[in-house]
């Protein structure tokens, strides 16, 4: 396994993958990893439905993700699809179920940020892979999974083994980025 800083610097999104399958294994592996990612309170809000099944993610690629042919394409080139959710009501909010900042759901999209980080840089460690997609029809993919009322789709990850991993993008210098006071 590859050390944290070549992890960081070596994670690339990607769109072009091997014929090789994942196994559940696979996937628990990453998602072991993944849960380590801090939270709200601790309150553990993401889940992950992994898709193996062929005909599945295909129907999702072409059913949630027809308006977006670029994300379409990208899920039926991927071995394995996972959409990552959030359970709604934990992130941000007391036991009562009132926000606990003025920044209410903010903190649910925080966790799930957090989370799809974690995923890709654990992939990255294990040799695999990932694309993380945010243009989806959200109600196409819960009809389809039959996923919980109070799951939300926080974004779609493509996984596999790379067949090509590209250059990273040219990144702002340090002095647009970062401020001292």
């Amino acid at each position: 396994m590859m050390d944290a800083i070549t992890c960081l610097i070596s994670r690339r999104s990607i769109r072009e993958y091997t014929a090789e399958k994942l196994t559940e294994t696979d996937i628990e592996n990453v998602v072991e990893m993944a849960q380590m990612a801090s939270c709200w309170e601790n309150t553990q809000p993401i889940r992950y439905v992994a898709i193996l099944d062929e005909d599945l993610k295909n129907r999702i690629a072409d059913e949630a993700a027809k308006k977006y042919p670029w994300n379409r394409e990208n899920i039926h080139a991927a071995p394995a699809l996972v959409i990552l959710c959030c359970i709604k009501g934990l992130s941000g909010y007391e036991p009562d179920g009132k926000p606990s900042t003025k920044k209410g759901t903010h903190w649910q999209s925080f966790d799930a940020g957090v989370a799809s980080a974690h995923f890709c840089l654990a992939a990255t460690a294990l040799g695999l892979g990932t694309l993380i997609m945010g243009r989806y029809e959200e109600d196409k993919i819960k009809e389809i999974l039959d996923l919980p009322e109070n799951y939300d789709v926080s974004a779609l990850i493509a996984i596999g083994h790379p067949e090509v991993i590209p250059a990273a993008n040219e990144r702002k210098p340090l002095s647009e980025v970062l401020c001292f006071k």
